[in-house]
């Protein structure tokens, strides 16, 4: 008997070990893995909205034989973020200048943002595939790198919507406030 408990310890201790993202058995994928065109390239393209995105925010890279997002991933103000796309765009030496094949990179909009949440997942609340190891931060440690800033201003234009990766819900943050994280977008 007690090698048979031991045994079922043993199995159970990797899948333990492993588990970072948490999904619902019952609920059904409210973005699964055929909406996205996957590449080896570090993005990805959803195709329903025709936008195409970085697999990993800013500061993480894509390794594709493990198919994961490495690296400690960064965090910037707004403004900073704003200034990092312009570089990304127009300075040919930035390491991220035309990323992907795409030369016009931006900050998404909350809806676009919106739009990937996997509502039967946290932990993050995104396809675990699109962006396997993007975001697997918890906001419960004070950890803000499980936010991303969108460049949709509040309804007064004193802040900016911002989305919360670990439950895939929206927060107003002042542009100085706090530093986040930053995921791009490209319609091209």
């Amino acid at each position: 008997m007690k090698k048979q408990i031991l045994g079922l310890l043993l199995a159970l201790l990797p899948v333990t070990g492993m588990a970072a993202q948490e999904c619902s058995i019952t609920a059904g994928k409210s973005v699964p893995n055929v909406r996205y065109q996957f590449n080896d390239i570090g993005t990805v393209k959803d195709r329903i909205s025709g936008l195409t995105w970085m697999r990993c925010p800013l500061g993480k890279t894509w390794n594709n034989t493990s198919q994961i997002c490495e690296g400690e991933g960064s965090t910037v103000f707004w403004q900073a973020a704003l200034n990092d796309v312009q570089a990304i765009n127009s300075s040919e030496s930035h390491e991220l200048y035309h990323f992907g094949g795409k030369s016009k990179w931006r900050l998404p909009n909350i809806k676009e943002l919106a739009s990937l949440t996997e509502h039967g997942c946290r932990a993050p609340s995104l396809n675990g595939k699109a962006f396997n190891g993007a975001f697997p931060y918890q906001t419960s440690d004070g950890s803000l790198k499980a936010y991303i800033w969108s460049n949709t201003p509040n309804h007064d234009g004193s802040k900016v919507l911002t989305y919360d990766t670990v439950n895939g819900e929206i927060y107003e943050r002042g542009v100085s406030e706090i530093a986040i994280s930053v995921l791009l977008v490209s319609d091209e």
